[in-house]
C-alpha cells in the first residue's frame, strides 16, 4: 500500500471583483474605494463644519443643481499656487475633475470651504474662500469654453459684468442671475437660488475679475437669506 499524500491546497490569487463581474488581480473593489471617497469628504466637511453652514447647505441643495469641473479644479490651482496642494489633496486624494463636464454643486462647495479652511485659519474661512474664488475669471478663460465664448476679458464694467453672467448660464444648472443698471458707474447683479456663498465664494470670484482686467472699484453684497443676495458694483 502507497504511503499517504497530504493534500495540497491550491494558492488562490489576490483578486477583486469589479462592477460587471470580471475579476482584476491587486485591484481595490469599488466599495472600498467608495468608503475612502466618503471618509475624506465626512473630514473635511468636519474640518469647516464648526465656521460655517456647509452642513445646512448640503441638506437643502437639490440633486439637479450642478456646475462644470472647471470650478473644481480652480480650486486645485488657486490651492497649489499658494504651496499647498499635499495638505489639500489629503482630504481629496481621488479628484480628477474634467473642466467641461457637470458634477453635483455639493462638490464645488465642500472644496471650495475646505480650501478657504487650508489657506486661511479654519475659523477664517470666508475670507479663506474669498480668496480662492478670486481665479475664477483666469481659470475659466483657460478652458476651451471661455475662448470660444468670451475670447478676451473686456476691460470695460458693464461688458465685464455681462461676460461674467453668460459664463455662469454655461457652467451652472441652477440658480438665476440678472444685471440691473442703477447709473452710469452703478450695476446691480441679483442672485436667486445660488448654493455657493454669495458673501465670500461669489464676492471674491467678483472681485478677483475687477483686479485681473485693471478695473477699480468698489464691491459690496447684500444677503437676503443665505441663497437670495445682490452683488453692488460702484466705480
Amino acid at each position: 500500500m502507497s504511503p499517504t499524500r497530504s493534500a495540497v491546497v491550491p494558492k488562490r490569487r489576490c483578486c477583486r471583483t469589479l462592477n460587471g463581474g470580471s475579476a482584476v488581480e491587486g485591484t481595490a473593489s469599488p466599495l472600498r474605494v467608495l468608503c475612502r471617497v466618503v471618509r475624506s469628504m465626512e473630514s473635511a466637511v468636519a474640518l469647516v463644519a464648526p465656521h460655517c453652514d456647509i452642513v445646512e447647505r448640503l441638506r437643502l441643495i437639490p440633486p439637479s443643481a450642478q456646475v462644470r469641473g472647471v470650478w473644481m479644479k480652480n480650486v486645485e490651482r488657486q490651492v497649489d499656487r499658494l504651496g499647498l496642494t499635499a495638505r489639500y489633496r489629503s482630504y481629496f486624494p481621488n479628484d480628477n475633475f474634467s473642466s467641461l463636464s457637470f458634477y453635483p454643486v455639493s462638490d464645488l462647495l465642500i472644496r471650495t470651504a475646505c480650501a478657504g479652511a487650508i489657506v486661511a485659519p479654519p475659523e477664517q474661512v470666508h475670507a479663506g474662500m474669498f480668496l480662492i474664488t478670486k481665479g475664477n475669471a483666469e481659470a475659466f478663460m483657460d478652458t476651451l469654453l471661455g475662448r470660444i465664448m468670451l475670447r478676451v476679458l473686456s476691460r470695460d464694467p458693464v461688458r465685464l459684468l455681462e461676460q461674467g453672467l453668460a459664463a455662469r448660464r454655461q457652467t451652472f444648472t441652477y440658480g438665476h442671475w440678472e444685471i440691473r443698471r442703477h447709473s452710469a458707474r452703478e450695476i446691480e447683479m441679483v442672485h436667486e437660488s445660488e448654493y455657493w456663498w454669495i458673501e465670500s465664494a461669489i464676492a471674491g470670484a467678483a472681485q478677483g475679475t475687477f483686479e485681473a482686467c485693471g478695473i477699480k472699484g468698489e464691491i459690496s453684497t447684500t444677503l437676503h437669506d443665505r441663497f437670495n443676495g445682490s452683488s453692488f458694483f460702484r466705480w
